[in-house]
């Protein structure tokens, strides 16, 4: 059985401009905001202990959006994320942006775990333990997790 973590957030006079087309990149911004709240609501996981403490990143690999509706200045919008596929050490995660009774946009990135190393730069590391099982609950209905 699969679930979804919802993000709500208001468009501000940043995101768009005054016909309601959202600026673009604010989508994948969005998008990360949901991921952050995702671990921190939903999956028990403090985002910001991830990175500081366990030194574990979620860098995005791979991005992409589809634009449907333009959303209004001051409106509440819900960023839905579900988890697409888990693979060894990524997450393919979905995203459905809804205002106003209808889809405003949808996304999918795919993020990858990478361990922070002491030296710099990054090395990945395997989805397991506590963080896959947490995780796999999200993994959308497809027959197989």
């Amino acid at each position: 059985m699969s679930r979804a973590h919802t993000h709500r957030r208001r468009v501000r006079f940043t995101d768009c401009d005054p016909a309601g087309i959202v600026y673009f990149p604010r989508y994948f911004d969005w998008f990360h905001q949901a991921m952050e709240s995702w671990f921190d609501e939903d999956l028990g996981l403090a985002y910001s202990e991830l990175i500081t403490e366990r030194r574990l990143g979620l860098p995005c690999v791979h991005t992409e959006a589809d634009f449907k509706a333009g959303c209004r200045l001051g409106e509440d919008v819900e960023v839905e994320l579900s988890v697409e596929e888990l693979g060894n050490s990524s997450i393919t995660l979905a995203f459905a942006v809804r205002g106003s009774g209808e889809l405003k946009a949808t996304g999918r990135s795919v993020v990858v775990l990478a361990h922070m190393q002491p030296e710099g730069g990054v090395r990945l590391s395997r989805l397991q333990g506590e963080l896959r099982e947490r995780v796999e609950a999200f993994v959308a209905d497809s027959g197989t997790s």
